[in-house]
């Protein structure tokens, strides 16, 4: 073992820390400001130093009995598990994000190389052809000498195909769920339909689901698959269309209408 590998294992970064609790003065600042800067339009918001004054002179906000410090403090986390949650409006800010966290990601890994000696190699791309992020690999050390010496394949190579298979296979899958009108749109003309909606949940977009708990239990309920998508039957599509036609036959509205222009 060299000199300089013992430095760089004795002095190597540690890019993780442990959990922080929300802070009750982080708690009170956000409340203020969803108070006072919800109706105020952009540029004529008041900064934090100003809603930080305003917490200071409000005086139901001073002297707060545990009860109360923890709904403060459970409304912040509430909004950090929906801003984690959320998507990105834009491909801009999106790349942004890919490009932020990889940087975190490789960081993290020449630590690990660096203190434990383990072999890495990481491929990412885009899976939209407008996507802006840019199809990208990571190896250790010399990792990617593996790809050729062994399988005679570069690793820019096999970026551009993962790339190319991405796109193709998130055109394949780019079904739009029309929940609104989820049984026409859905189930009649497409014959696709959904198990296991959680109990208590309105049948909604998650995106539309404002309350945390509910978005919760929907969330837990598609990753564990007790709520899952399937392929209607041909016996299922012709039941779900006679049931259909005697709706329809009396009058009803199946799903909401389209306005008309």
């Amino acid at each position: 073992v060299t000199q300089d590998k013992v430095k760089k294992l004795m002095g190597g970064e540690r890019y993780y820390k442990g959990s922080q609790n929300t802070q009750l003065t982080n708690a009170l600042i956000h409340a203020k400001a969803q108070e006072v800067n919800a109706d105020r339009p952009r540029g004529a918001k008041y900064s934090l130093d100003e809603i930080r004054e305003m917490v200071k002179a409000d005086k139901s906000m001073q002297n707060l009995v545990h009860k109360k410090q923890q709904e403060y403090i459970n409304k912040l986390n509430e909004r950090c598990t929906l801003q984690n949650m959320s998507v990105h409006a834009m491909n801009t800010a999106a790349a942004q994000d890919v490009q932020s966290m990889l940087d975190n990601v490789f960081k993290m890994l020449d630590g690990l190389a660096l203190r434990t000696g383990i072999y890495t190699c990481l491929f990412a791309s885009h899976g939209y052809v407008y996507d802006t992020a840019q199809a990208t690999w990571f190896g250790m050390d010399n990792v990617m000498d593996f790809w050729e010496d062994v399988l005679q394949t570069e690793a820019d190579k096999i970026t551009w195909k993962l790339e190319q298979w991405a796109c193709m296979a998130a055109k394949r899958r780019d079904i739009c769920i029309n929940y609104t009108n989820f049984d026409t749109a859905m189930k009649e003309k497409l014959a696709i339909d959904l198990k296991g909606w959680p109990e208590g949940v309105p049948f909604q977009s998650p995106t539309s689901i404002n309350d945390l708990n509910a978005l919760l239990k929907v969330c837990d309920a598609l990753k564990d698959g007790s709520c899952r998508w399937f392929h209607m039957s041909l016996c299922q599509q012709e039941e779900y269309a006679a049931k259909l036609t005697v709706h329809q036959k009396k009058g009803e509205v199946i799903g909401k209408p389209h306005m008309l222009q």
